[in-house]
């Protein structure tokens, strides 16, 4: 077994977070090292807003052979990332390669007003282009990353499968959108995407546009979930085949639904290019 090593960003400094925590540490953004196989199929799942780790648990529980995953997540919020991090640092997944990033997921390389401390909500504030601007007990300026840059990098074999998940208040639509300009989008086969601010009328437009694009690019919604379905199987020690799905998402509620984005036969096979125009295009 080969290991790889990608460089990062460097990390965040510890005064960013001085306000809010004490005692942060800040040892896991410097790289990401993935295990890679000679001659085998190379697994990722990326996990967009971690929160307190249980949907990276949940992966973990039922998917079969996930053992054999790289698994990256990204949680910015310092309160997020430490309950995330004592989650998934435990003893029983002490075999599993898990990489905590604390970024947030954007679609340039820069600092964003970030609202902390809103649990599952947390978010960058898109109302707030200023750090000028920022509510001192809600919002910080936090590092983010162009993650369809990062994953063009990221990404090298034809060999790899990529499953990714995402979950970011208000944002998701600008980074799906950013990605399918870059033509990232289809590096991943599968996408589970949190559809957010749904009755927002300046949302829609943009959210209808990637759902088409979806579609147009070769992927079919096979189904929702709810977090809350998943949550009780998980604590009944159940398999994926237990979880109810949902053929309309728009039913559900808002927070912890789903939607599951697979790629048709047509699309995976040959082999998807990992080659992206996302240095060449600016957005």
């Amino acid at each position: 077994m080969i290991f790889f090593i990608i460089s990062l960003f460097k990390s965040l400094s510890i005064s960013d977070y001085s306000n809010i925590l004490d005692n942060d540490d800040d040892d896991d953004n410097e790289t990401v090292i993935l295990k890679n196989y000679n001659h085998s199929i190379h697994h990722i799942y990326i996990d967009i807003g971690c929160f307190n780790g249980e949907t990276v648990e949940h992966f973990i529980h039922f998917t079969p052979n996930s053992l054999l995953y790289d698994i990256i997540t990204f949680e910015p919020d310092p309160i997020n990332y430490r309950l995330c991090k004592k989650q998934l640092k435990q003893k029983k997944y002490q075999n599993y390669n898990i990489i905590i990033i604390r970024k947030a997921v954007w679609i340039h390389d820069e600092k964003v007003p970030f609202q902390i401390n809103r649990g599952q909500r947390s978010r960058i504030d898109l109302n707030k282009t200023s750090k000028y601007l920022l509510n001192q007990n809600r919002s910080v300026m936090l590092d983010a990353i162009d993650f369809s840059l990062w994953l063009s990098r990221l990404i090298k074999s034809n060999n790899t499968k990529l499953d990714i998940k995402i979950s970011m208040p208000e944002a998701e639509v600008y980074v799906l959108r950013k990605m399918i300009i870059d033509e990232t989008l289809t590096l991943a086969e599968k996408w589970n995407i949190a559809w957010t601010d749904r009755l927002n009328p300046r949302m829609r437009p943009i959210r209808l546009y990637v759902q088409s694009m979806l579609d147009s690019l070769g992927y079919s919604l096979e189904y929702s979930t709810n977090s809350y379905d998943i949550r009780q199987v998980f604590k009944m020690n159940g398999t994926a085949a237990n979880i109810t799905r949902h053929k309309n998402w728009k039913i559900l509620p808002e927070v912890g639904t789903y939607c599951h984005y697979i790629q048709r036969p047509i699309v995976i096979d040959p082999p998807r290019t990992t080659k992206s125009r996302a240095k060449l295009k600016k957005f």
